[in-house]
């Protein structure tokens, strides 16, 4: 990742939300806002096998602790897009979540999958009938003026659970520190229990305990676009979700590294690199899963590549419970 010139990340809604808080606040630290998250947004289905929520639910939560509004505006018609584009006129950005099927820049969904890509709008140009897209991800990263007409189909075709969004930063806000509080919910979130979402080692406990049945889902998902992506199955929705969980517990990382940095959390790098390798081992958990659900049953590599997940997820659980326990303990030196 990289903060200049432009902020670049390979996580969508992070990269495009850290845009968003650089045109509200340039001054405002991204890792310190976006970072200050540690939630799966997973939880068990009634058949007792995981279940993702969108991160937008837990990104708008971490906003909320800092002093900012994330507003969301569902698009479902040509008139509420119209809203958006109203928005600009008196916006410095807003963010849109599009249907990637429909984005002709995003070469790596587009014609082919309906799943949601964010990206960042901003100097809307109604002589020209265009405005400055910026798509801050790492693998396609694009900052140029595109048509408005471009972007209609994106955000008004289907239902695929299109949004804009604008950050309403709340007066006399001011920096948020970390204090027990705060720090005992990153540490029930990674290892505990009764938070809003099952916690990061119950999640990996639960892909352990499953992950015949996971595997199966990931095999038999399917390979063409069919459907938006909230009425993907469980295969489609489980790799998505370990993805989003990979960049949070890597933003999480990157969060407690800038504390460390500037003396708040001091003399932590365990508990950094704890949290880091979790992130690290639960995208090859991930990846080994995609690849799995390609690989013929009879491909000499099969064996190999499933032999490694089980492993992995107990490291996994290892460093989630090694950052929980020093997040709890550092709540409790703070009280």
């Amino acid at each position: 990742m990289t903060q200049a010139p432009l902020f670049t990340d390979s996580s969508c809604y992070h990269a495009a939300f850290a845009a968003l808080l650089h045109a509200a606040e340039p001054h405002a630290d991204p890792f310190l806002v976006l970072g200050n998250n540690a939630a799966t947004a997973a939880r068990l289905a009634d058949d007792g096998l995981l279940r993702f929520s969108d991160p937008l639910e837990p990104l708008t939560s971490t906003f909320t602790r800092h002093g900012y509004e994330l507003r969301q505006h569902p698009v479902t018609s040509e008139a509420q897009w119209r809203g958006a584009l109203d928005a600009l006129r008196t916006r410095t950005a807003i963010a849109i979540a599009a249907d990637a099927f429909h984005l002709p820049h995003y070469w790596v969904g587009y014609g082919t999958s309906h799943a949601l890509h964010v990206v960042v709008l901003r100097d809307y140009d109604e002589t020209t009938g265009t405005v400055r897209l910026l798509d801050p991800g790492e693998v396609v990263f694009f900052d140029e003026r595109v048509p408005v007409d471009q972007l209609t189909a994106a955000m008004c075709e289907g239902r695929a659970g299109q949004a804009w969004m604008e950050l309403v930063p709340h007066p006399g806000r001011g920096p948020a520190r970390p204090d027990a509080g705060s720090l005992q919910d990153l540490s029930r979130a990674l290892s505990g229990t009764g938070s809003a979402w099952m916690s990061g080692t119950s999640l990996v406990q639960a892909l352990h305990r499953d992950l015949d049945s996971y595997l199966d889902a990931v095999s038999n998902r399917p390979r063409a676009a069919q459907g938006t992506q909230q009425d993907w199955g469980l295969g489609p929705w489980l790799l998505l979700g370990l993805w989003w969980y990979h960049h949070t517990l890597r933003w999480l990382a990157g969060h407690l590294g800038t504390l460390a940095a500037d003396g708040t959390l001091a003399g932590r790098a365990d508990l950094i690199e704890a949290v880091d390798r979790a992130s690290r081992d639960l995208l090859v958990v991930r990846n080994l899963m995609m690849r799995l659900g390609v690989m013929p049953p009879e491909d000499k590599r099969s064996a190999t590549f499933r032999g490694q997940l089980r492993p992995r997820l107990e490291l996994a659980l290892e460093n989630l419970t090694t950052a929980g326990t020093a997040l709890a303990t550092l709540a409790e030196e703070k009280r």
